[in-house]
């Protein structure tokens, strides 16, 4: 074929390629472009071209999540980790101000000066009707802010629990009720905030005073609170013409405000609870444990934010959680009240009295770091059974209502309740209000659901074989990066990745080794003798009793 004769060919197939070229009309029918004008075919092509396009819906980019060193590998479930306080501990930065550790809201010295020895009669009536009596009694005159900032530089708002190194555990409702004696079952109560006029016209009909007297207190406040000191004030005049009524309201709201209800202020108890004590009565009605737990969990949740430099909260109840399920860590002292004798309802909060620590922030993080289940107590409150009963509610699994809504989700930390733990399922998004509260009422649905995939623990700390490779890669086991820390950090956790042909659901579990068996019976000697020890009061520098420690440090495979 010559040069010339290229150009005809080309023509001759673009003529036939032209002339069975088709189309299809916007109703439906396949035409021959030589029916209709070469301009029409070329404006329906272009029209149905741009139809098409139309239809092709736009490529979203795929974003990749960040996953940060030291964090989560997987990161669907710790959402907010790029704004934790770990991840900056991470990288050795600490949070900005005078100190590096928490500004804690305790208020047990002061409290302990307002206590009566005795009330008159009827406001004794109204305080053991309440319900609260027992939150006169169990608040440490301080706290450690050390070892309370380290348990918060392990706690996530998406989860409500702390994630150690060995999984997850948190305070739970039956933590609560034990530690405060305070009742967990009952009705949510959402407070709203006032003004400082409302606030000044709900104190002159409950509290006994002029409205021009309540509109000074909330103008001094700035807003719809008053102080402490003048709620106590109110109470003693209120004692002294006999209005026994509003001497009991101003000294419920005093001590709430003191202990579970504590705001970052130190000095200030927030009018919006008080319509709680309308109806003196009728006040026992409310969950106080949830109302305390809720404000625990959504002050942690602010205060595990790097940016947050205080925690407001009942900081008795943490520090006391901490004292009862981890015996090795701070400067633990015990009162010498026995509290777990039946019929004497003394709140196990009671057992504690403040020590001064001498252990700082950063030195307890590799600590912490270098914990294993086998340093946890996961039931301390067997032994005050007899004196408060194990009540189911507190195995409820959702979302607690009070001041804000937060998720409770034992089936995270079910090791607790003496079960083994289990690969949990993602939390569910919070529902509306009338559901919250219908799940709350039917909440033994919320318990069978949680236990269903398990079964009770046969050693303490107990776990499903796949849980802590799934925990590895979806939390942070430790907190230092191992070339921190003045103890020198944890290696970093091998983390498995996921089998292409996992097991079976249903497979029969593998034999128990020679291994594992020792190391099941050595958790529960081990767990035996840290409850020995926490019974004694006793540290390990202490005369006469080295053996004790020596048995407890090879139960732990501590010794050679």
């Amino acid at each position: 074929m010559t040069h010339h004769e290229m150009p005809f060919k080309l023509f001759v197939q673009l003529v036939v390629v032209y002339v069975v070229a088709r189309i299809r009309g916007r109703d439906g029918i396949i035409r021959r472009s030589e029916d209709i004008r070469h301009e029409e075919f070329l404006r329906r092509q272009a029209e149905e071209q741009q139809q098409e396009e139309e239809l092709v819906p736009e490529v979203q980019p795929v974003v990749q999540p960040v996953v940060w060193p030291g964090g989560p590998i997987d990161t669907s479930l710790l959402t907010r980790y790029h704004e934790h306080v770990a991840r900056h501990v991470w990288f050795g930065e600490e949070r900005h101000g005078p100190r590096i550790e928490l500004k804690i809201a305790s208020l047990g010295g002061k409290l302990a000066e307002w206590v009566p020895n005795q009330h008159p009669r009827y406001v004794e009536g109204w305080m053991t009707a309440s319900g609260l009596r027992s939150l006169e009694r169990t608040s440490l005159n301080k706290v450690d802010p050390n070892l309370i900032s380290a348990f918060v530089e392990r706690w996530h708002p998406e989860t409500s629990s702390f994630h150690m190194s060995f999984g997850e555990m948190t305070i739970t409702l039956d933590d609560v009720a034990c530690l405060l004696h305070i009742p967990i079952r009952g009705d949510f109560y959402t407070p709203s905030s006032f003004t400082e006029e409302e606030a000044a016209a709900l104190t002159a009909e409950l509290l006994g005073v002029s409205l021009q007297c309540a509109a000074r207190e909330t103008r001094k406040q700035r807003g719809g609170y008053f102080s402490q000191q003048w709620l106590f004030d109110n109470y003693i005049r209120q004692c002294e013409v006999e209005n026994y009524d509003c001497a009991a309201r101003s000294y419920l709201l005093l001590l709430i405000g003191c202990t579970i209800c504590t705001d970052k202020s130190f000095t200030r108890v927030d009018a919006k609870y008080l319509p709680m004590f309308r109806v003196l009565s009728t006040c026992s009605r409310f969950a106080w444990g949830a109302i305390a737990l809720v404000e625990l969990y959504d002050t942690l949740n602010d205060a595990s934010i790097f940016t947050t430099k205080g925690l407001a909260g009942y900081a008795t109840l943490l520090q006391c959680w901490i004292h009862e399920y981890f015996p090795t860590l701070g400067r633990r002292a015990e009162s010498g009240i026995d509290c777990d004798i039946p019929g004497a309802s003394l709140p196990r909060a009671r057992r504690w009295r403040y020590r001064q620590g001498n252990v700082k922030l950063p030195a307890y993080r590799p600590v912490l770091d270098a914990l294993t289940p086998d340093d946890v107590i996961w039931r301390p409150f067997q032994d005050h059974r007899a004196a408060f009963p194990f009540d189911l509610v507190s195995m409820y699994s959702g979302y607690l209502r009070g001041c804000t809504v937060v998720r409770y989700l034992p089936e995270r930390c079910i090791r607790q309740f003496g079960y083994v733990q289990y690969i949990p399922p993602p939390p569910p998004p919070a529902p509306a209000i009338d559901v919250i509260d219908s799940d709350w009422i039917g909440y033994d649905i919320a318990v069978d659901r949680i236990v269903q995939p398990t079964r009770p623990a046969t050693y303490a700390a107990e776990a499903a074989t796949d849980y802590l490779p799934w925990y590895y890669m979806v939390s942070h086991p430790i907190v230092c990066c191992p070339v921190d820390g003045p103890h020198g950090a944890q290696p970093v956790p091998q983390y498995m990745a996921p089998q292409d042909d996992p097991m079976e659901a249903d497979a029969p579990a593998p034999a128990e080794d020679d291994l594992q068996r020792e190391r099941r019976w050595r958790g529960m000697i081990g767990s035996a003798l840290e409850r020995f020890v926490s019974h004694l009061n006793i540290d390990r520098d202490e005369e006469g009793f080295e053996d004790l420690f020596l048995a407890l440090d090879v139960a732990r495979g501590e010794h050679p």
